[in-house]
């Protein structure tokens, strides 16, 4: 499908971003900015407290990697409970499908990053 097209699909679309790690969070952010969804990006599920209102957003997607099980899951309940209609996606790996070459940090905090399949196991069951 050309980039256009895309484009014409996402755009206008707005998309709360949860993610700690600044590298993966920022070329997130980027790819989708690239096909015109409006992003909000924050670090932590404090600051996604603050901005989050309902039936604002499209879709939140929290990179769930860096939180205890419990946490991730607390916040999506209140989410889903106050919205219900709103779409949420856990993100439970690194992002390396989004691009060909990757900065070194990056490849360096995939690299060290284990477990991804058992915290897949653990979010499958509320998706």
């Amino acid at each position: 499908m050309p980039l256009h097209s895309d484009r014409t699909m996402f755009a206008g679309r707005q998309v709360l971003l949860i993610d700690r790690h600044q590298p993966t969070r920022k070329v997130r952010a980027r790819v989708m900015r690239s096909r015109g969804v409006e992003v909000h990006t924050v670090e932590d599920l404090a600051d996604a407290r603050v901005v989050w209102e309902p039936n604002f957003y499209d879709l939140v997607l929290l990179d769930v990697r860096r939180y205890l099980a419990g946490e991730a899951l607390e916040f999506y309940e209140r989410i889903k409970e106050a919205s219900p209609r709103e779409r949420f996606a856990f993100l439970v790996g690194p992002p390396a499908y989004l691009s060909l070459s990757w900065p070194a940090e990056v490849n360096a905090g995939v690299a060290s990053s284990r477990g991804g399949g058992d915290i897949a196991k653990r979010f499958v069951a509320v998706t």
